[in-house]
């Protein structure tokens, strides 16, 4: 078979087989492995050449998904697994890992640090958060430690800004339980702050 190719725009190089369209990549990626030495190729390299453009163009997608906010590795080969055979995706996540432009530790730290201050959700909840973006447990637990945690005091200035409103009434306040237990915080404070605030409770059973 003929392995040709065509300049496209920008730095796009457009890879055709016998005078047939295949694939294209970038010029940098073409001109930096030995395909561009290559006039006549096999099957085997064929299917060698597809797998290696279809990661780099992973691995370009990934970098420019990084570029726009933090990703854990697992949601970032997620996404990438949308649009590109999951060999490709790995070897993308695995690469951008490799050149630290991907680090579990340091999304967990800020992804914690985001859901703590901006979603005032508790340290148990952010583990779980954090869980799901595809962080071990060990990360995920190193991350929640790191964090400035005052729970009790968080669940008193919450009960005076964001629910404010909630307490004057006993529908008001379960929601209000309810809504903090969700957010990660122990029954046991929750009452301790209600209490504080002076509002009295006639159940312990919200859910």
């Amino acid at each position: 078979m003929i392995l040709s190719v065509k300049a496209g725009k920008a730095d796009k190089v457009h890879i055709y087989i016998d005078g047939e369209y295949r694939m294209t990549c970038d010029s940098s990626f073409w001109y930096s492995e030995k395909w561009h030495n290559l006039k006549d190729i096999n099957e085997q390299e064929l299917t060698e050449l597809e797998a290696a453009v279809s990661s780099r163009r992973a691995f370009l997608t990934g970098a420019n998904l990084l570029s726009r906010r933090l990703h854990s590795k697992k949601e970032l080969y997620l996404k990438l697994l949308q649009k590109y055979p999951k060999e490709a995706a790995q070897s993308a996540c695995d690469r951008l890992e490799e050149l630290l432009m991907l680090d579990d530790e340091d999304f967990a730290l800020r992804y914690a640090k985001e859901l703590y201050e901006r979603k005032k959700y508790a340290p148990r909840r952010i583990e779980q958060e954090l869980k799901l973006k595809g962080i071990s447990s060990e990360i995920a637990q190193n991350a929640v430690a790191a964090l400035d945690k005052e729970d009790y005091n968080r669940i008193i200035l919450l009960l005076n800004t964001k629910y404010q409103t909630n307490l004057t009434t006993e529908k008001g306040i379960k929601r209000t339980v309810n809504a903090l237990l969700r957010m990660g915080y122990s029954y046991s404070d929750i009452k301790k702050a209600l209490d504080e605030v002076g509002t009295e409770t006639e159940s312990e059973d919200y859910e």
